[in-house]
């Protein structure tokens, strides 16, 4: 059974780092630790720490009530279960699932040791190259103040406030407040209530969940269904328990909470369920990037004002990569109105803000990326470049920004700077490959760079990292398929009890069709992926082109059908389905799909000409 925080996580070890006092008011003083730099990518909070001495990348989780690492991460730094520990159990909003517990035998935080911390050990591994997640275990010793939009959070010690509104940053802002539900050790969880097209909904705080989202039985209280006008399929979601949800969004008359307002936005929903805590809306990372917030434990109260931006952003990524759902956009018409309104002129969204480090502006760069807003996150990126010239870590993030932006040639000269620097930096040879590979007009020789990178990749990254399944997908366009399909093995033989277990059979899938080899074993690996992923567009596409190798003409146009049907602009469905149906006669057909997948990617022909394939 796992002990107490205070018992496990070292008491208030952390108190003494609170000695920076950044307002008093009278009797009222306010005192923060040194600042934690956190790093925002695809809406994912994450931080560093250290591991018996060895430097580890977690999430930050306001919706773990205990810290967490990941199976792959307790094999890399040799830790063991506690033996005798059993029964345990985690509650996702997609069902439960299994869980044992280890010790660490010194966990570094913010140069604090944490001796003999306990953590859980789940089934997944996590995204974003973190190893674990921080949770209620570290996040219940004190106050934090949350500033993601500015990469940074502290713990905060208020001393003789009353009642005083903690949000000390606030200087002519707007102070939102929300009285959370009691907390304890047993239930450490950020639940407040807000209001949705007028009606009451519990609501969790999460800063582990990418974007905000509703479920299905809060959205019909506030008179929202899936027939109702304007929602629309959203991809699909995973948790803990490894099980896939849909998702859908949908348009949201009016959301309040505490004094903010806003009106037109769109929100997700979907069918999960967080059981007794009878959860309607779960506020994630979104929600926290575009607000600065500070949770008063003692209090068990949360206080915020507005940065600026989108608050709940759907425009920029699907939910699962691959997924097959066309981008659902939040559309310009979203709206905050009423008295936080007036925080949008925030020292985050003005360029006359005075000279801040270099890492502070690539923080802050990395939010606004991850909030699709690029030209903004190069400003800053820019700036950080400038004030150190020589951290490849600067010159990485803003190459994959520069890309993101449509901005090529800018993305490659930081990927060559980065990889003369750092030749070790894996992650750096895989983005130049990709860059190189899908450029149209990539440089001469850009192939033979492109292969030395994935080789060299290959050779760097771990065997269980996720980048084993790009790797596949690289080394399938060089045509090098035997390296493609012991890349995908590999990962697959790390991952088989993983949620995005369905991925790595599809990987295999579509790289055995195209290369035309063991096609009858490519047709079980997308049969089992379309099992756990029905309604994916990318295993209906794999399908269709294993069906079209084997000649099965009429059943690859029904594959190609329904991955067309969930996102009709896909170039590989098109031009895959044009194939089938020129090789049946049907030529007006054939000929406009044709048209309509150059249209959609010019560089599909090349795809098709590279696996043999051609009208």
């Amino acid at each position: 059974m796992l002990r107490g925080y205070r018992a496990v996580w070292g008491g208030f070890a952390l108190w003494g780092l609170l000695g920076i006092a950044v307002a008093s008011a009278g009797a009222c003083r306010i005192e923060v630790s040194p600042p934690v730099h956190v790093t925002v990518k695809d809406l994912r909070a994450m931080v560093w720490a250290r591991i018996n001495g060895r430097k580890a990348r977690f999430l930050i989780d306001t919706g773990a009530f205990w810290s967490m690492l990941s199976p792959q991460a307790r094999r890399a730094y040799h830790l063991s279960d506690i033996v005798g520990v059993t029964g345990l159990w985690l509650k996702g909003f997609d069902g439960y699932t299994a869980a044992s517990v280890t010790t660490v035998g010194t966990f570094t935080f913010l140069h604090v040791p944490f001796r003999n911390a306990e953590f859980l050990v789940g089934a997944n591994d996590f995204p974003s190259g973190a190893v674990g997640l921080l949770g209620g275990s570290l996040l219940r010793l004190a106050d934090v103040e949350y500033d993601f939009g500015d990469g940074l959070m502290r713990f905060v010690d208020p001393k003789h406030c009353g009642g005083v509104p903690l949000a000390y940053w606030a200087k002519g802002q707007n102070i939102g407040a929300v009285k959370l539900r009691r907390m304890s050790a047993r239930h450490p969880f950020l639940i407040g209530h807000a209001r949705v097209n007028g009606r009451r909904i519990r609501v969790l705080f999460d800063t582990g969940t990418p974007r905000s989202i509703m479920s299905l039985r809060a959205a019909r209280r506030a008179g929202i269904t899936l027939h109702s006008p304007g929602v629309r399929p959203a991809g699909r979601m995973y948790g803990v328990a490894r099980k896939w949800l849909k998702a859908w969004a949908a348009p949201v008359a009016v959301f309040s909470i505490g004094n903010e307002t806003i009106e037109h936005t769109r929100m997700l929903i979907s069918n999960f369920n967080l059981g007794q805590m009878h959860i309607g809306l779960v506020l994630g990372a979104d929600f926290f990037l575009s607000h600065h917030i500070i949770v008063a434990q003692r209090r068990h109260m949360l206080y915020f004002t507005y940065n600026g931006g989108p608050v709940f952003d759907l425009g920029h990524r699907y939910l699962v990569e691959k997924d097959g759902a066309a981008p659902v956009r939040a559309g310009p018409g979203a709206t905050l109105v009423g008295a936080s309104a007036t925080a949008a002129s925030s020292p985050r969204g003005s360029v006359s803000m005075p000279a801040a480090a270099a890492g502070r502006l690539m923080r802050r760069g990395m939010a606004l990326a991850g909030e699709g807003q690029y030209r903004r996150a190069l400003f800053d990126l820019n700036r950080a470049c400038a004030l150190d010239p020589s951290n490849v870590e600067y010159r990485f993030r803003r190459g994959k920004v520069y890309w993101a932006d449509r901005q090529p040639k800018q993305a490659l000269a930081d990927f060559d700077a980065v990889i003369a620097r750092a030749p070790n930096l894996y992650q750096a040879h895989l983005a130049r490959a990709q860059l190189l590979l899908g450029w149209k007009d990539a440089p001469k020789g850009s192939r033979v760079t492109a292969t030395t990178d994935i080789n060299i990749a290959s050779l760097l990254a771990p065997d269980a990292s996720i980048r084993r399944l790009q790797l596949a997908e690289l080394y399938a366009r060089i045509g090098q398929y035997p390296a493609a399909l012991r890349a995908v093995n590999l990962w697959i033989y790390y991952h088989r009890r993983d949620a995005l277990l369905p991925l790595g059979w599809n990987t295999r899938c579509w790289v055995r069709a195209e290369a035309d080899t063991q096609l009858h074993e490519a047709l079980r690996d997308c049969d089992r992926a379309l099992g756990r992923l029905p309604q994916s567009a990318a295993v209906r596409d794999s399908l269709g082109l294993v069906d079209l190798r084997l000649r099965e003409l009429k059943r690859s146009v029904r594959n190609f059908n329904a991955a067309l049907r969930i996102k009709p602009k896909l170039p590989t469905a098109l031009y895959g389905r044009a194939l089938a149906e020129l090789a049946e006669g049907e030529k007006a057909a054939g000929e406009a799909d044709l048209a309509a997948a150059k249209k959609a990617d010019p560089g599909v022909t090349r795809l098709f000409a590279h696996m043999h394939l051609a009208p």
